[in-house]
């Protein structure tokens, strides 16, 4: 469940973040409409038009210009972009990209993005143009002249007066920091990706956490690991042994003889039971004896006075706590 979680986790993350990278990507491709003005008061119905460019000057013979005309088309009419005709030094060098939008008020915007090229050596171009329109429930198409451009092709800053001698450099802006990004996040998803496919084909969970335990949680582990050899049957030498281990290092009492284990836990709370579980581990080590039931029992009752169960202990102290409220 976990593992399934995680993964469509990392899913969701992947879809956002290409979700923003691109959104990202394309804000500036994003239409911005001009401010069209009031409606002329003579004739109302006829569309309003804002013609833009990139830029005014620095042009070169046979530049391809992309002129954007922004048309508000009013309720009640339509526009008829097929008749767009063109007039003055350019001409139309391919096929225009039409952008519409409707509004609330039946009036539709379009942007209409058309490519045109002129070849003539001249210190300036003029672009004319001109479209009809027609009022629904009418026959006649109505006329429309375009707002006129004025194009520079002189080497000028802005087309009039101050000359810059040297030649017009492309302005590049954050076009490339911002396809790197693209580029290594793409990596790095993708990277993301396969990894998490790996982790959920391999069936692999994750690792555990690792929790830290106390000497006396370490030394009961180790004595159950023992004591369940022992109960099976297996009563060599090496089990006893890891016994008098397990003890001697949880009271640092290994380079420690009889005599002074006796000392070192002089006053202790398990003195008695620390000597009798060793004394009977040295019985099976040093005199080759064999412990019966009974006093395996002692080695058993004596560790779990020295290192008792946690459950146990927390069942102890919810009694004396019962019985202190009671009093």
């Amino acid at each position: 469940m976990r593992k399934a979680l995680v993964t469509y986790c990392l899913a969701a993350l992947i879809i956002l973040v290409s979700t923003v990278g691109l959104g990202w990507f394309y804000w500036g491709q994003r239409t911005i409409w001009p401010d069209f003005g009031p409606v002329a008061k003579d004739n109302p119905a006829a569309p309003q038009v804002v013609a833009d460019v990139e830029r005014d000057f620095g042009w070169r013979t046979g530049d391809r210009i992309y002129v954007d005309l922004y048309i508000k088309q009013q309720k009640g009419t339509e526009v008829d972009l097929n008749t767009f005709a063109i007039q003055g030094d350019f001409e139309v060098s391919g096929e225009p990209d039409v952008f519409t939008r409707d509004r609330k008020d039946g009036s539709r915007l379009v942007r209409y993005r058309i490519p045109v090229q002129a070849f003539n050596l001249k210190p300036n171009w003029k672009l004319n143009a001109t479209m009809t329109y027609r009022i629904n429930g009418e026959v006649d198409d109505q006329l429309i002249t375009l707002p006129a451009l004025a194009l520079y092709t002189s080497p000028t800053w802005d087309g009039r007066k101050e000359i810059k001698e040297e030649s017009a450099k492309p302005v590049f802006g954050y076009d490339l920091f911002i396809n790197a990004a693209i580029i290594l996040g793409g990596i790095a998803l993708l990277v993301v990706s396969i990894k998490v496919y790996r982790r959920a084909a391999s069936g692999i969970d994750d690792p555990p956490v690792l929790v830290s335990l106390s000497p006396r949680h370490i030394a009961r582990r180790d004595f159950l690991a023992v004591w369940a050899l022992i109960n099976s049957g297996d009563v060599r030498e090496e089990n006893y042994k890891e016994i008098e281990r397990i003890i001697r290092r949880l009271y640092r009492l290994e380079a420690r003889t009889m005599r002074e284990v006796k000392w070192e836990l002089y006053n202790h709370l398990h003195r008695d039971d620390v000597v009798r579980i060793l004394t009977l581990c040295d019985q099976v080590l040093y005199s080759r004896h064999f412990l019966n039931d009974a006093e395996h029992d002692e080695i058993w009752q004596a560790f779990n006075r020295m290192v008792p169960n946690a459950a146990d202990i927390a069942a102890r102290a919810a009694l004396v706590k019962s019985n202190k409220k009671k009093k």
